[in-house]
C-alpha cells in the first residue's frame, strides 16, 4: 500500500518563536536522528511491509483470517506467560531482563506484519515518519524509567519499607499459584494506573503532559510507549507505595511487567482482532480506539492500564455494542500539535496551551512562506534543513 504522506514530522506552531527557537537548535541531535530514522528505518520498513498487502487483500474473508482474528489474543497472552515463567525459574538476573526485552523486540517484528495482513484500518498502515520518533520515545521511556525507580528506591521506597517494619514484613498472598499472583499484581497495580490516567484527564495541569500520548494521530503497535518523561516520574512515584505495601516476589513483578507491556501492544496495535468476551476484561481494542477519541466526552472513558474491570466499576467504560469507532483520533482541541520528538518535549511547558488549536489565517500564511525551498539551496539541502526545524 502505498502512501504519498510527509516524513517530516509536524514542528511546534508558528505561534510559538520561542519554543521553535528551542526546538530548532537544542533539538539538534533528535532533528538529526528523526531525519537518519525516515531514510534508515521508515523508508525500508514501509517498502518491506508493502510487499504484504497484496496478501492482505487475497485473505479477506477466508478461513485463515477468521481463525487468526479469534486466536491471536489469547494464543500471544498464553505464550507470554510460559516465556515469562521460563525466564523467573533463572531468577530476575541482568541476563534474564536482558533476553525479555529481545522478547518484546521480536514481538514488535512479528506484529508491524500482522498489522498489514489483518489491518483495523488500512488508513493508519502509514504514520509518515512517527516511528522515528516512537522509537526515539521506546529508549527514552527505559531510560526515565531506569531514572525514575532509581529515584524512588533512593529517596523513598526503602523508608517506606522501613515505617512498615514494625507492622510485618510483606502483605503479599505467595500462597496464591504463581499464574493468579500475576494477575493479582497487574490488577492492584492497574487500580492506580486508572486513577492516575483519570486525573491527567480531568486536571488540566496534568492535561499538559498526558497530551504528549494523545498527540498520535493513528494507533499502531508501538506508540503505546509515547509518554513524556512528567509522566513516566510521576507514575513511578505513584506506584512506589503499593509496591512497597505489597512487597511481591521480584519474579512475579518480572512476569507482570512482561504481561502488561504485551497487553499494552494489543491496546495500540492495529489489528482486526476479534476479541468479544476479553474486551469486558482487558484494555484492549476498541476500548482503547474509544479513549483516542478526538472529540470531548467519548475520549474521557477506558482509562484502564491492561483491564478495563476498573471502567466498569466506576462507570466510565464506553463500547457501545454494534459500533465501530471512528478511524480519527487525536487532540480535537489542538490540530497543531507537534509531532517532533523536540516538541513533544518542550510542549507540555508553553504557558499558553492554545497555541495548538486551529491556525488564524496569518499564522497559516507565515507558516506557507516559511516553507518555501530557500533560493540557491539544493533539495537535498532543504531536506535536511526542515528536519532541523523550520
Amino acid at each position: 500500500m502505498s502512501s504519498d504522506k510527509s516524513l517530516k514530522n509536524r514542528t511546534l506552531p508558528v505561534r510559538t518563536p520561542i519554543g521553535r527557537k528551542i526546538e530548532r537548535w537544542l533539538g539538534i541531535p533528535f532533528n538529526i536522528l528523526e531525519l537518519a530514522g525516515s531514510f534508515l528505518v521508515v523508508r525500508p520498513t514501509r517498502h518491506l511491509l508493502s510487499c504484504l498487502d497484496r496478501l492482505s487483500y487475497r485473505i479477506e474473508g477466508t478461513l485463515f483470517r477468521k481463525i487468526l482474528t479469534y486466536t491471536i489474543f489469547p494464543v500471544v497472552m498464553v505464550i507470554t506467560l510460559l516465556i515469562g515463567f521460563e525466564f523467573a525459574e533463572q531468577g530476575v538476573t541482568l541476563g534474564s531482563l536482558t533476553a525479555l526485552s529481545l522478547v518484546l523486540l521480536t514481538y514488535g517484528a512479528i506484529f508491524a506484519p500482522i498489522e498489514r495482513l489483518i489491518p483495523w484500518s488500512r488508513k493508519w498502515l502509514d504514520g509518515g515518519n512517527d516511528l522515528s520518533v516512537d522509537l526515539m520515545m521506546f529508549y527514552s521511556g527505559i531510560f526515565w524509567g531506569v531514572v525514575s525507580n532509581f529515584l524512588v528506591k533512593v529517596l523513598l521506597l526503602v523508608q517506606i519499607i522501613e515505617w512498615l517494619e514494625p507492622y510485618g514484613h510483606s502483605l503479599w498472598p505467595s500462597e496464591l499459584p504463581a499464574v493468579a499472583q500475576v494477575f493479582l499484581f497487574l490488577l492492584l497495580k492497574d487500580f492506580f494506573r486508572y486513577w492516575y490516567h483519570r486525573w491527567m484527564h480531568e486536571i488540566p495541569f496534568m492535561w499538559r503532559w498526558h497530551a504528549v500520548h494523545h498527540s498520535v494521530e493513528r494507533l499502531y503497535w508501538l506508540n503505546g510507549i509515547r509518554s513524556h518523561p512528567l509522566e513516566i516520574l510521576v507514575q513511578t512515584l505513584i506506584w512506589a507505595i503499593p509496591l512497597a505495601l505489597l512487597q511481591p516476589p521480584a519474579e512475579i513483578a518480572m512476569i507482570s511487567v512482561l504481561m502488561a507491556l504485551s497487553i499494552g501492544i494489543f491496546q495500540h496495535a492495529n489489528i482486526d482482532a476479534k476479541l468479544g468476551f476479553w474486551e469486558y476484561i482487558f484494555s484492549i481494542g476498541d476500548n482503547h480506539r474509544y479513549h483516542h477519541y478526538n472529540t470531548d466526552g467519548i475520549g474521557d472513558s477506558n482509562y484502564g492500564g491492561e483491564f478495563i474491570v476498573w471502567d466498569i466499576l466506576f462507570g466510565t467504560f464506553h463500547n457501545p455494542r454494534g459500533d465501530r469507532p471512528l478511524e480519527s483520533i487525536g487532540i480535537g482541541s489542538s490540530p497543531n500539535y507537534p509531532q517532533t520528538m523536540s516538541g513533544l518535549m518542550i510542549a507540555p511547558f508553553l504557558p499558553d496551551q492554545k497555541v495548538f488549536g486551529p491556525e488564524q489565517a496569518s499564522d497559516q500564511a507565515a507558516g506557507e512562506a516559511e516553507a518555501q525551498p530557500l533560493q540557491g539551496v539544493s533539495a537535498r539541502e532543504n531536506l535536511e534543513l526542515g528536519a532541523a526545524g523550520p
